[in-house]
Parts: C-alpha cells; structure tokens; sequence
C-alpha cells in the first residue's frame, strides 16, 4: 500500500474506530499503568486525544516508565507487531499480538524495573493496530516514574530513518540506537519513500508533513510543537528526490526554508544536515546550511557521512542493515553529544566551492572513561604494568582515563573493600561485615565530581574472584550479579558500560597457547543481561599469544619475547605487553561499532 492510500483509507478508519477525534483525558491514576497515568513517559507524536486508548504516529514513538513487581502485560486492542525493552535488555520481538500481552513470559526477580515499548509504525503496506490501552501489572504492583531524560532529539528522514531493512526496524535504526545510548529522548518523523520536496508525481514531503501529528494528510492535522521542545534536529533527506526528478536548485532552496521554518519552531535547537549516505544532494545540503549561517544562524551544521558505512553494512544498494546503522551511531553520536551539551559553534564552510563539499569537523564533546579491575589492568610504573595505564595514548586530547584498577582485587572486595569478611554463608558466599561501599566506587558516584552522563565505565574482574578462600572468592551468581549492580549504577547516570572479560595469562598446550581463566561466560551473561556490551578479552589475548609466537615456552619468563612481554610470571605485563593488550581493546571498540570508537586517534 502507498503511503497516499494508507492516508485516504487507513489513517481516517484508525481515528473514527479508536475514537480519537473525540473525548478527554481523564484524571490521571498515578501508579495505574492506564494511558492516563504519569508515571508513563510518551515520546515523540502521539495522539493522546482519547484517554482510554492512545495512538503513536511517524516511527520510533515509544513509551517509557518503571513497574514494581515480577510481571507486566499491554493491553492490545487489535493484531500489531511491537518491541518492548525491560530493564535495558535488548528488544524483544512480539508479532501478530493482540489482546493482553504478556511481556514476560518468563517472571522477573521481584522488584523495581524498567520498561521502553515500541509499535511498528503502521504506513505503507502495514496496517497493524498500534493503539496503546494501559498495562496491567501484578497485584500490589504499582508504575514508576522512569528517570527524566533532559533532552529530546528529532530524526528527520525516510525509509532509512524509519529503520526500514534492520532486523527490528525503527527501534535498530541509527536513530533509535543513537538517542539510547546518549539517554536522551528521541523520536523518528520518518515513513518509507518520503521526499524533502513535493513533486508532481506524488512523493511524500516533509515541506508540507513534518509539521503535522500523523504526515498522513498535508494541511491537516497539525502537530503542536508545544508538546515538546527537541534539543536538537538531525535531517537525513534528499536519497528519494532525485528519483522524483527535483533539481538541485529547487532542493537546496526548499532545504533551506525547511532549515529556516524548523528554526521558527525551536529557536535554540541544533539542526544537522546529513549528507545522504549515497551522496544525493550532498553539495546543496551543504549550501542551505552554508545559507543559514549566512544569515545568522551558527547552530546549523553539516556534517559529511562519506565512509560512515562499512562494505557490509547495506542490506541492499541503499538500506543500511544492524551493523550500518550502528557504525552510523557511532559516529554521530560524538557529534550530536557535543550539539546538546551546547559547546559553541564552529565557523561555517562558507568558503568551501558547493560543489566540493568540505566535511564540518565538530570536535568531540570531552568525556571521561572510568575503569574499575585488577592489577592486569591498574596504574603502575614498573612491573606488574596494568593495561589501564597504556589506554589514554590510544584516544585524542577529548577522552581523559580514570584508572581505579586495584591489584588482587576481585569485584567483590573492589566494591566493599574492607567490609568482606572471611566467613561463608550458606550459599557460599563471603559475608559482607557491612554494605557501606568502598571509597573508590563512592567516588565514581559522586553527583558532581564522578561518572556523568555520556561517560564510559570500563569493568573487568574474574582473575582473584576464583579463590576458593574468602575475602576474595566470588560465586558465579554473585559475580553477574556484583557486574549487574555497577552497570546498572553508570547507566542510570547516562554513562556507557563495557564489560570486559580476564585477560589470559600465558599458558600452553605444546606451540600453542589456551585460555585458563573462570568467568569469561559470566561476564558475557552479565552483559546480556543488563544490555551492555561486552569485549571478549580473554579470547583476543591468547589469539594475541599465538600470533606473537610466545608458546611453546619453558616457565621462563625473564628473557626473550615472552620475557618483554610479561614481568618474571605468566600473568602480569611488562609496559609492552600492556601496551598491546590496551590496542586490542582499542581495536574491538571500533570493530565492534562501540561509540567511543570516535575518539581514537
């Protein structure tokens, strides 16, 4: 279906039947879980015109709240495809559902969580019924009001936007991946196809329907830009014009007025001009950008996207598949943190021909990259050499480390130094003499002086936690646990969490070298479950011994490669082996796509 018939037949039977031209809300219920009740978050264009039944238009509008309990439930009125997210874990996929859904089929620990849910944008050939009705939750259990997010960013676009091609659409679409990991609010005004201008044959253009709820009927329905103020508008417009037959004239002039007219509506937003990622209209979008700086207007950037994608990052000739949009994030993340955080703006590149367009070079928002291990990764100046203390040379002047690696530290006694006493509970477990956290934890804490939002913690234990003799000795239950609580603490921040597993020592079977640490898998697990990622260390360093040729060797490790490589044992690092263990992590972060890639030199 086209978008033109959807709007003709599908967008007026969704308004009459769910009855959202009529009706106000009703009191809200605070704690409820109804479409009336506060403690939900509504992102981005939603019609809330009807209090029982609320609808989200354009793609990635998504609710957001908290719950108490083991268990939550949507109630669906009719068959749609949506995603829902708890407690920052990947999407879930839920297809063809309807009536009550259950979210968790699969019972939850008993307690506070987080909830983000997403409905596929119903355009085009898809005519789902994406109307919210409220969550049902367990008796007793109540919502809870989700951290406020204090910016809100709009994604500008077409199909590329929507997310169309990625395995879940808008919720793994550059945008949605890109606003989540900078805690920020976000929301795509995007459908399939859609055009800057309006031509002839019909395109959908944002000229006429950015500025309304649904953009399913230019001149109607308009929006009210006094439901929420964005901090910043990312556009990525101009891959369908051209097969429209719009001129580069006619483009740059409509580009601009758009640029312009956004500006009336949020006068102290960033706006940033993409170039489309196959080059359409790169040298006009960089002019109309050039025009409002001309006329005054220095918060108007364009920002060059050549080699933004990798080779595998298509679906097709046009369409970015998971990992193009998220190498897209990884690079405009940098970016659009620097815009919200209000550094001050960079002369245009007036001086630039139009035809050769000039990448606007935005230098990176400074952040801190806080690490928390053990000795294979603390400061020191002479043997044992962690690699934590190689890793700042890796990155520009903007990333500043703050190593609190500690040596014969598990991550048990890292948090609770001092407090972790040598008895055994039943469970196995070292005994805690108090909860009171260690000074280094309290200090990563602090409100003013430690991790803030759009910082990096870096955490990697396993190597004393093995110990079968308390204080240091960790479960495995424990240990994920122990990862969970301290990835959960940075995320709540707005900080990014990498989870990182043991680092091997040197041990061989023959000419080859094996790994020989304990919880690799439950770093991995721990990762999962709290939806961070995780660099898989351990294996990289022994595919690094191999290639090095330090095996086979004969326990000495004073001489030779294997001497300049580890102090005189088989775990701890001389400065050039620490040197090449913090390259490897360097190396998976942009391998990986993980966003702080950016700032490597």
């Amino acid at each position: 279906m086209s978008p033109r018939t959807w709007a003709r037949f599908v967008l007026p039977a969704l308004l009459l039947v769910a009855g959202l031209a009529v009706g106000s809300p009703a009191t809200a219920a605070t704690g409820d879980g109804s479409p009336t009740d506060p403690n939900i978050s509504f992102v981005g264009r939603w019609n809330t015109s009807n209090s029982a039944a609320y609808v989200p238009y354009w793609a990635g509008a998504y609710l957001r709240t908290g719950f108490t309990g083991k268990t939550v439930k949507l109630r669906q009125r009719n068959t749609i495809d949506l995603w829902a997210s708890i407690d920052g874990k990947p999407f879930t996929a839920f297809s063809k559902v309807s009536g009550t859904v259950n979210l968790t089929p699969t019972a939850l620990a008993a307690g506070t969580h987080t909830l983000i849910v997403s409905y596929r944008q119903v355009a085009g050939s898809y005519t789902g019924d994406a109307v919210f009705q409220g969550l049902v939750l367990d008796s007793g259990a109540t919502t809870v009001k989700p951290p406020a997010r204090a910016k809100l960013v709009e994604f500008v676009g077409d199909s590329i936007t929507a997310g169309t091609t990625s395995s879940q659409l808008a919720v793994t679409d550059y945008g949605f991946v890109t606003g989540e990991q900078l805690g920020v609010d976000h929301t795509q005004i995007a459908i399939g196809g859609m055009c800057l201008a309006e031509t002839t044959d019909g395109c959908w253009a944002h000229e006429t329907r950015y500025w309304m709820s649904s953009g399913g009927q230019a001149g109607t329905d308009q929006w009210n830009f006094a439901r929420y103020t964005a901090g910043a508008v990312v556009i990525n417009l101009g891959t369908n014009d051209k097969s429209h037959g719009v001129s580069g004239a006619d483009f740059q002039a409509k580009y601009t007025t758009f640029l312009t007219r956004i500006r009336a509506k949020f006068p102290n937003a960033a706006l940033i001009a993409m170039r489309t990622f196959i080059g359409r209209y790169a040298a006009e979008t960089q002019a109309a950008v050039q025009a409002r700086n001309a006329a005054g207007d220095a918060n108007v950037y364009y920002v060059d996207t050549t080699g933004w994608l990798p080779a595998d990052g298509l679906s097709d000739s046009v369409h970015p598949n998971d990992k193009g949009h998220a190498a897209i994030a990884a690079k405009l993340g940098p970016i659009l943190a620097q815009r919200l955080n209000g550094t001050s703006a960079l002369a245009a590149t007036t001086d630039c021909p139009a035809t050769t367009p000039a990448t606007t070079t935005l230098a990176a928002t400074p952040v801190t990259v806080w690490m928390a291990g053990d000795s294979t990764m603390m400061n020191a100046s002479t043997c044992p050499i962690g690699w934590g203390s190689q890793f700042a040379p890796y990155f520009t002047s903007d990333v500043t480390v703050k190593n609190s690696a500690v040596g014969g530290r598990s991550v048990q006694t890292w948090l609770y130094e001092g407090n972790v006493t040598t008895v055994k509970n039943a469970a196995g477990e070292c005994t805690l003499s108090s909860t009171a956290y260690s000074s280094r934890w309290t200090a990563m804490l602090n409100a003013s002086t430690g991790i803030k939002s759009g910082d990096y913690l870096i955490i990697q234990f396993g190597i004393n936690d093995g110990d079968t003799a308390c204080p240091r000795h960790v479960g495995s239950a424990r240990f994920k646990e122990l990862l969970g609580v301290m990835a959960s603490a940075a995320k709540a921040r707005g900080a990014h969490p990498i989870l990182v597993t043991p680092v091997a020592a040197i041990t061989c079977s023959g000419s080859v070298a094996v790994g020989n640490r304990g919880f690799v898998t439950e770093t991995k697990d721990a990762a999962t479950a709290n939806g961070v990622p995780v660099i898989d260390l351990h294996a990289k360093s022994v595919a690094l011994y191999n290639s090095l040729g330090l095996c086979p060797n004969n326990g000495d490790y004073t001489s030779g490669a294997v001497g300049a490589f580890f102090c005189n044992d088989h775990t701890h690092f001389e400065a050039a082996g620490a040197k090449q263990i913090a390259g490897l992590i360097a190396t998976a972060l942009r391998a990986q796509n993980i966003p702080l890639a950016a700032y490597l030199k």
